[in-house]
């Protein structure tokens, strides 16, 4: 069992250069079914729709997605958008040619207003200024300065706010994780990464602290059931 009173980062399988096309595939599947039943996307929509109704331009923002992955939860808040008659235009960013390719797909085959944009998080390519800047569990394979400048570079892009989910390191998360991972997707990846993001995420208290390291003030940071935490912070 891991020790889980400190981040324990290994390396992950998903982030291996050659990780045959089928397994990642199958993995970005099985993460976006995780994250379904996981609730990511609520965890994000009612503070990005408060953002909306409150903007300068009713109704009206752009929101850029860092290291989006599949893509499967800026499509869903997208969607969420669409339905609720909220104009939000999405900017879709993440490394990996691959799977900007399914997100592009999806995007095509789903009518919604989501551009997709190869880009490396942590090079130093400033990213497109949009009015919400968001990540969602991308922190935890990172180390402390590479979050941090992660987080300043989410903040230097952001005209009014970011919001930045990730895994929660616990006791409860990773059994949670380990059980989840294993009863709602058969890719082996899935199996082998889920229980060791956890056990490399961060607790509140880090992620509090390295957002204070990367500058940011009043910024808020709240767990959500379930194993994830919030952080928010807005522009003064």
């Amino acid at each position: 069992m891991p020790d889980l009173s400190k981040r324990n980062r290994l390396p992950e399988w998903m982030d291996q250069p050659d990780i045959s096309p089928k397994l990642h595939q199958q993995a970005l599947v099985g993460l976006s079914r995780l994250n379904y039943f996981s609730n990511s996307t609520g965890i994000l929509w009612k503070p990005l729709s408060e953002l909306a109704r409150h903007s300068k331009q009713s109704n009206n923002i752009s929101v850029l997605d860092i290291a989006a992955g599949s893509g499967d939860i800026p499509l869903a808040l997208a969607q969420r958008a669409k339905k609720s008659g909220i104009n939000i235009r999405f900017t879709v960013t993440d490394k990996s040619a691959f799977a900007l390719k399914l997100v592009d797909e999806k995007v095509r085959r789903l009518n919604l207003p989501v551009e997709c944009i190869q880009a490396d998080a942590l090079d130093d390519q400033p990213f497109p200024v949009h009015d919400v800047v968001i990540c969602s569990l991308f922190l935890h394979h990172l180390d402390n300065d590479d979050a941090i400048k992660l987080i300043r570079r989410m903040a230097k892009a952001s005209r009014v706010a970011i919001l930045l989910n990730d895994l929660e390191r616990s006791w409860l998360n990773w059994h949670m994780v380990w059980l989840a991972s294993r009863l709602l997707t058969r890719s082996p990846v899935v199996h082998m990464d889920g229980p060791l993001s956890v056990s490399g995420a961060y607790t509140k208290a880090e992620a509090m602290e390295i957002a204070i390291q990367a500058g940011l003030e009043n910024m808020e940071i709240k767990s959500c059931w379930p194993c994830r935490f919030l952080l928010s912070w807005k522009r003064q």
